[in-house]
């Protein structure tokens, strides 16, 4: 009588825990693939009073919203953003730098990615599905008017993964500015979910494989370092933060490695995640719009 008792009772904390076991990896896997940045932080006309309201399509068909910034150059400079903000991207003083931009004389699109702000999309990708928004904006500048060599993106963190995702397919785009990004981006997320979430190890599988059957989204086939070693013409500018505590250095080190020849590292000693112009902004302009002059008039 007893034992069975005991048995039913070890059965049904087993129950509970299975149940307490899936359902937080359930809803950890929901969490992180949910919209995200809805908010305009900004006004364009803080970087540009020059500005249009734009909207085009991702290849898969995903409407996305954005600023298109006009100049008279024949140039323009698409900027990707990375996961949590929108087009805005406020963290990486994108405004100060789309501003700088147009002040040089150069056209500039900055746009939501699916799921975040003003654009469509229900769940985030993490880079698996966003490199489709990157094709649609290259292919939105070429419908307005700008030729493929004249266009230069300038991509960070996450927004640098979608771009190498796709790198292969933007064979014909003239500069590629690749900002504090990722070889491989599950170990990176599994980090950062115990070191920021507090979500123990040991849920990571389970998350992962709930983010792959019920959300459409498969981290472990996110492996930027595969896809660059597919265009070994291909010249990157890197940059990264020497104290990027989320996305240790070593990894653009490890892109530079498997890239051409002619690619470059920038390493700002005094950076953290995505913190390259913010640390350094000099510096940051040295490289960054030297290589897109090179790259984008000549």
């Amino acid at each position: 009588m007893v034992r069975n008792k005991l048995v039913k009772i070890s059965l049904a904390v087993l129950a509970i825990g299975v149940v307490f076991y899936f359902g937080i990896s359930l809803y950890v896997a929901h969490a992180m693939t949910s919209p995200l940045a809805p908010r305009l932080e900004i006004s364009p006309q803080v970087i540009s009073k020059n500005y249009e309201d734009v909207s085009f399509q991702a290849t898969d068909g995903v409407h996305l919203k954005g600023w298109l910034f006009r100049s008279n150059s024949k140039n323009l400079v698409i900027m990707v953003a990375g996961l949590l903000p929108n087009r805005t991207n406020v963290e990486y003083l994108a405004p100060m730098i789309a501003k700088e931009l147009a002040d040089r004389d150069y056209s500039v699109l900055m746009y939501d990615t699916r799921a975040h702000g003003l654009s469509e999309g229900k769940r985030v990708g993490f880079g698996s599905v966003e490199g489709r928004d990157v094709l649609g904006a290259v292919e939105f500048a070429k419908q307005s008017g700008f030729a493929a060599e004249n266009i230069g993106i300038v991509a960070d963190s996450t927004g640098a993964i979608s771009t190498l995702m796709v790198i292969d397919q933007l064979t014909d785009v003239g500069a590629i500015v690749i900002d504090s990004t990722a070889t491989s981006f599950q170990p990176i997320i599994s980090d950062r979910l115990w070191k920021e979430k507090r979500v123990p190890p040991f849920f990571h599988p389970t998350i992962f494989f709930f983010d792959k059957i019920f959300f459409g989204v498969n981290l472990s086939t996110i492996r930027p370092i595969e896809k660059v070693k597919l265009v070994p013409d291909r010249k990157f500018l890197f940059l990264h933060g020497a104290k990027d505590e989320t996305i240790p250095v070593k990894n653009s080190s490890e892109l530079l490695s498997v890239s051409n020849k002619e690619s470059r590292l920038v390493v700002f000693k005094n950076g953290g995640h995505i913190e390259t112009y913010k640390s350094d902004p000099d510096l940051y302009r040295k490289e960054v719009y030297r290589f897109l002059e090179k790259e984008l008039r000549n």
